[in-house]
């Protein structure tokens, strides 16, 4: 291979990215040791991976990899059965609640609905799989983009930012940040007239071996079918659901049961 076709620089960040492997908050001077790079030269590199996503600085000034490299060299997006997987926990909560069951995966920034059980009342949601929704507005969305790290939903609202849909939509980031802690902090998402007027929905995510969000279920409805006091029912329906679901894709903690449930 002609050498004017080598890049030093990829060269160098490779190394930094492997002196670090397997290790937690490793130090400046020891990844500089390590690869034998001057300190300045370790630092512009581990900056820039930074900035990327790849690499997370503590307040020590110490360095660790991401779950962002992970995702590089394995899909994380679900497997082709996961729809076959799901569709019988699906059927059993649209015997249930009698509304309709989606389930939904991240895909280009939006919301990608892979499968749907619709519901039998004349007034429904309609919805179908295939259909594309916004991350923002949709409690898929907002379960989808829960647990992923800030740069990365900076990433996705720069190409699909947080257009009005109804006069509920969330329009700022700051407020869609809270939006999202809340959601980790409760473990499910709601939309409330968010997407679509007159249409409420709750979603919980679905978890992969490795505790990232790999999908997510939602029940949704009219708001005047899906009022907030059930809320509670619908959301511990989801919860349990999903559980089971990640469970036999090989998730083995209870991270799956959010703390406003009270452990239920």
């Amino acid at each position: 291979m002609p050498t004017n076709n080598y890049i030093s620089v990829v060269d160098k960040a490779m190394r930094v990215l492997e002196a670090m492997r397997g290790k937690r908050e490793v130090p400046l001077g020891e990844i500089a040791s390590s690869t034998g790079l001057i300190k300045s030269s370790t630092f512009r590199i581990l900056f820039t991976l930074e900035r990327l996503g790849y690499v997370e600085k503590s307040g020590g000034g110490r360095y660790s990899l991401t779950a962002s490299l992970a995702r590089l060299t394995s899909d994380q997006r679900p497997s082709p059965d996961l729809g076959n997987l799901a569709e019988p926990f699906m059927a059993e909560l649209l015997r249930r609640f009698r509304e309709t069951v989606n389930l939904g995966v991240l895909d280009g920034g939006e919301v990608l609905y892979i499968r749907v059980l619709e519901s039998s009342h004349a007034f429904r949601l309609a919805a179908h799989a295939g259909m594309r929704s916004p991350v923002h507005s949709t409690a898929l969305g907002k379960c989808l983009l829960c647990g992923r790290r800030r740069q990365e939903i900076e990433a996705i609202l720069k190409t699909h930012p947080l257009r009005p849909t109804t006069p509920r939509t969330i329009r700022d980031r700051p407020t869609f940040y809270r939006e999202l802690e809340r959601v980790r902090s409760r473990g499910y998402a709601i939309d409330n007239q968010e997407d679509s007027h007159g249409a409420r929905c709750l979603a919980a995510p679905i978890m992969t071996p490795a505790g990232d969000i790999s999908a997510a279920m939602s029940i949704s409805g009219p708001a005047a079918r899906m009022i907030p006091r059930r809320d509670r029912e619908i959301a511990e329906a989801l919860l349990e659901t999903c559980g089971k679901i990640a469970r036999l894709l090989g998730y083995t903690t209870s991270r799956q049961k959010g703390p406003g449930l009270g452990g239920h």
